[in-house]
């Protein structure tokens, strides 16, 4: 099943923090939707989304300073240490186990953990095209747009056939604006969201560059169709299915969980020199073999709730203003496993 982190519009707004590989992927930095403001201090993307966002746990190489008596002035202190498989995994994050958070070992280690969303999305270029992309952030950016989905589906200004969720074939772009403040640390970068007043139709010809980047097994394909049919039965905000929702590259395996790392050595083992009763001890020789590390995508720590003003029938919502403290250092470990 792939569908066991999809994340509807209300799953997103009530959520509190707590999910066809190939080696000829592209670099991971080319796929993903880039918002860095390193070389220009402003940038917008325009981005037609596809179907529902995926969650997945990001821990970061930092814990809590310890604070028994509960001193406030070490209250949400943080100290970086290092990976204990840092020698083997040079990612700077790790993906966490979400099916059995109980035996996740980041968790159990106590490092630090935000939840990261990603979803597969088209990017307008400049000479017009669309590439096939995908937008990872934190819940601000996200959260902003599940809120005016969810406004969308409860504005009885708004006619039926108006598009109300941004994931279907028909609906308006999205439109992320990442500005560099000047600021230190998670203030240093502000973003904001908006949404196209016009919608935006998903071509045949896009729906074949989401299948270029992936598209399931038939039966993964039933199984997802039947488990969203299912949920949305009890979701309002859920729109009607699409089998294009999980076409594009497969979230669920690039953010799958990261396991710990452990070096191992081939050993010989000396054989003896004397022997009782003529029996021989062979040498024993156990040969392991550690496979390259995955590298997860970089952390974005991200806690601001972000506030969507309601839309008035035909009009385009002002851009929301959220702040996500990312970090844009990009890996491409996970193509080479």
């Amino acid at each position: 099943m792939i569908s066991r982190n999809r994340v509807s519009a209300s799953q997103m707004l009530a959520s509190s923090p707590v999910r066809t590989t190939s080696n000829s992927f592209p670099k991971f930095s080319e796929i993903l939707v880039n918002l860095s403001v390193k070389e220009q201090k402003k940038v917008v993307r325009k981005l037609k989304l596809v179907g529902d966002p995926y969650s997945f746990t990001e821990y970061i190489d930092k814990k809590y300073v310890p604070n028994p008596n509960n001193d406030p002035a070490l209250r949400g202190k943080t100290v970086r240490v290092p990976f204990p498989d840092a020698d083997l995994n040079k990612s700077f994050n790790r993906i966490g186990n979400d099916d059995d958070p109980a035996n996740c070992p980041w968790a159990k280690l106590g490092y630090i953990s935000t939840t990261q969303y990603a979803q597969n999305c088209f990017e307008k270029q400049d000479d017009g095209t669309w590439v096939v992309k995908i937008l990872k952030k934190g819940k601000s950016i996200f959260k902003a747009i599940a809120k005016e989905q969810v406004d969308r589906y409860n504005n009885e200004d708004l006619d039926e056939d108006d598009p109300k969720h941004f994931g279907t074939r028909t609906s308006p772009c999205v439109r992320i604006t990442a500005e560099a403040t000047g600021l230190e640390g998670p203030k240093s970068v502000e973003y904001s969201v908006s949404f196209d007043p016009k919608s935006t139709h998903i071509t045949d010809e896009m729906i074949e560059l989401l299948r270029k980047a992936g598209e399931p097994e038939a039966q993964d394909l039933a199984e997802e169709r039947t488990s969203y049919n299912k949920a949305s039965k009890n979701d309002p905000y859920m729109p009607e299915w699409e089998d294009f929702y999980t076409y594009g590259y497969p979230l669920h395996k690039i953010f799958k969980p990261s396991a710990l790392k452990v070096e191992t050595e081939t050993v010989q083992a000396e054989p003896k020199k004397q022997f009782d009763d003529e029996e021989i001890e062979p040498a024993i020789e156990a040969a392991y073999v550690v496979k390259k590390p995955k590298v997860a995508p970089p952390v974005d720590e991200d806690d601001d709730e972000p506030v969507v003003a309601k839309p008035t029938k035909k009009a385009a919502p002002a851009p929301v203003a959220v702040e996500d403290d990312d970090d844009d250092e990009e890996s491409i470990g996970w193509m080479n496993e």
